[in-house]
C-alpha cells in the first residue's frame, strides 16, 4: 500500500518540474528576453516532468512490488535527466539572467528530490511484500 504515497509525492514533484520553467520561475524567454539556450532546456525539463508524472500515476494505481520497482526506476532515470539537462542543453550563465539565479537551481533541487524518492521506492520494492 506504499505505492500510492510514492505516486502522490512523485506526481507533485513532476508537476513542479513542469510548472517551474514556465510559470513559477520562468526562464528568460518568458520574461521578455529573446529565446536562448535556457528556453530549449525549459521545454526539455517540462517533458521530463510529464514523464515523472506518468510514472507517478502508474505507481498510484499499481498493486505489486515489481511495478513499484520498475516505475521507480523510470522515475529515477527521469530525475537524473532533470538534474543533468541544464548542463546538457545549456542555460544563460550571466548572473543577471532569471534562469541562472532562479530556474536552474530549483530544477536541480527537484531533480535531486525525485532521485531520492524514486531510489527509496526502488529499494523498498525489494522487500518482497505485496504492496
Amino acid at each position: 500500500m506504499i505505492n500510492w504515497k510514492f505516486g502522490v509525492m512523485l506526481f507533485l514533484l513532476g508537476l513542479m518540474v513542469v510548472l517551474v520553467p514556465r510559470f513559477i520561475l520562468p526562464v528568460c524567454e518568458y520574461q521578455g528576453y529573446d529565446p536562448m539556450a535556457c528556453s530549449h532546456t525549459a521545454i526539455a525539463e517540462m517533458f521530463l516532468g510529464v514523464m515523472v508524472m506518468a510514472a507517478a500515476m502508474g505507481l498510484f494505481f499499481s498493486k505489486s512490488s515489481e511495478s513499484l520497482r520498475w516505475l521507480s526506476f523510470a522515475a529515477l532515470v527521469a530525475g537524473v535527466s532533470v538534474l543533468w539537462m541544464p548542463d546538457a542543453i545549456g542555460y544563460c550563465h550571466s548572473s543577471r539572467m532569471p534562469c541562472n539565479y532562479g530556474t536552474v537551481p530549483v530544477l536541480r533541487l527537484l531533480g535531486v528530490l525525485i532521485i531520492l524518492l524514486s531510489l527509496a521506492g526502488f529499494l523498498l520494492s525489494f522487500r518482497g511484500e505485496e504492496r
